[in-house]
């Protein structure tokens, strides 16, 4: 479809052909509202003056120049933005929820150790460091139970899926126990006594899980 083939409807829905300054009122209010006002700081506001200009001399095919044709195009041009901001908003919250990193950056502990330090951080109401040390304890102790290969660089979602499969019945809450590793490590998410409790449960659940046979050509379960 042309530009020239959709422009009457929209005209149409157009009570009045503004001036200059009615025109312009319109969409400074438009731009004021909470789905652009987190745009106008950056490449919106910086657009606008540059377009504004330029706008007035767009002509449509079929309505010529003047300040229908600016009016059309700048409807247009707010629907284009709209559909931007929808769609890179969950681009970029998904971004942000998928950060990831090695979980050791230090020399191997006994998962003991991990755990001590893990408590002791809880008791003094660093919840980040004890959710991180509750995390790599867990791992070390899956280690000590030769589940995991010691292997350095590993992220916790990749321990997580190693680790599940010999622990089926345990999936779900290493899935999460990692994801929350990776949200307060590396992902700057604020950690709570009920976040580092949530922890303490999975621990829990996968040192009281017994592993299954493996297939050592699937890796699955046998």
């Amino acid at each position: 479809m042309t530009l020239a083939g959709s422009t009457p409807a929209v005209v149409a829905a157009v009570p009045v052909q503004p001036d200059r300054t009615t025109a312009r009122g319109w969409l400074a209010q438009e731009l004021a509202g909470p789905e652009y006002r987190q745009s106008q700081g950056s490449w919106l506001a910086r657009a606008w003056s540059w377009l504004w200009d330029r706008l007035q001399q767009v002509s449509v095919p079929g309505l010529g120049t003047g300040w229908t044709s600016v009016v059309v195009v700048v409807v247009l041009l707010l629907a284009l933005v709209s559909v931007v901001l929808l769609v890179g908003g969950p681009l970029r919250r998904s971004a942000r929820q998928s950060p990831q990193g090695p979980v050791f950056d230090t020399a191997p502990e006994p998962a003991s150790a991990h755990f001590a330090r893990a408590d002791a951080a809880a008791a003094a109401g660093d919840h980040a460091l004890a959710v991180a040390e509750r995390f790599r304890g867990l791992v070390r102790a899956l280690e000590e139970r030769a589940l995991l290969d010691v292997r350095p660089g590993r992220t916790a979602a990749e321990i997580a899926a190693e680790a599940g499969a010999w622990l089926p019945d345990c999936a779900d809450a290493l899935h999460r126990a990692a994801r929350t590793f990776e949200d307060v490590r590396y992902g700057g998410r604020p950690a709570t006594a009920g976040t580092d409790d949530d922890l303490r449960e999975v621990v829990r659940q996968v040192g009281a899980a017994r592993p299954v046979v493996l297939d050592a050509a699937t890796g699955q379960p046998a």
